[in-house]
């Protein structure tokens, strides 16, 4: 039986780049944390935010907290496995202004659950926008005990269902993590 689908959306980086809290950035008509999470909201049986301690007093929407913050969007993704082991999870960066239903639609409609995550792969697997299944919780352990924490590298070596995203694909998949690159898309 295919687990069921929960929606994270990942807001809770430094955002030292951009000089400000990157979820709170408006690129359609609500800040991103709220955009991305009324869209997993379409697809998903629950959706949460994974935040800081920090941003968690403020937030009006269900959230998890990172349980550990040294591990980038590995913390989201390990906190929200320790809250449900038994689903998958849905990850999406809230600094990916450019997701929308096609990506998403795509992304359900190709996923794997036989393998650990299913994600899109341009010249690189993209871990901010995939579908984590439940079998990676334990695989996550592993490799965060003795790896790097670093999510791109997990897709590379481990059994993923890997998406080819095509051009207009590939233009949507974009984080924005400075001032000049928000600018650019607007």
């Amino acid at each position: 039986m295919t687990p069921p689908l929960y929606g994270l959306v990942l807001i809770g980086g430094k955002s030292t780049r951009m000089g400000t809290d990157k979820s709170l950035l408006k690129y359609h008509d609500k800040d991103q944390r709220e955009q991305v999470y009324h869209l997993l909201d379409q697809y998903c049986s629950k959706v949460f935010l994974s935040c800081n301690q920090e941003q968690a007093d403020e937030l009006n929407l269900p959230y998890i907290v990172d349980i550990k913050r040294d591990f980038g969007p590995l913390s989201g993704i390990m906190s929200a496995f320790t809250y449900r082991p038994d689903v998958a999870w849905l990850v999406v960066a809230c600094d990916m202004p450019k997701i929308d239903n096609e990506v998403i639609e795509q992304l359900i409609s190709n996923r794997n659950p036989n393998m650990l995550a299913t994600c899109y792969y341009t010249n690189f697997p993209e871990p901010l926008c995939s579908i984590w299944e439940p079998a990676a919780f334990e695989a996550l352990k592993e490799f965060l005990e003795k790896q790097r924490p670093r999510p791109r590298i997990f897709l590379e070596i481990n059994k993923v269902e890997y998406i080819k995203a095509d051009a207009s694909l590939t233009s949507k998949l974009v984080n924005i993590n400075t001032p000049e690159e928000k600018k650019r898309i607007e």
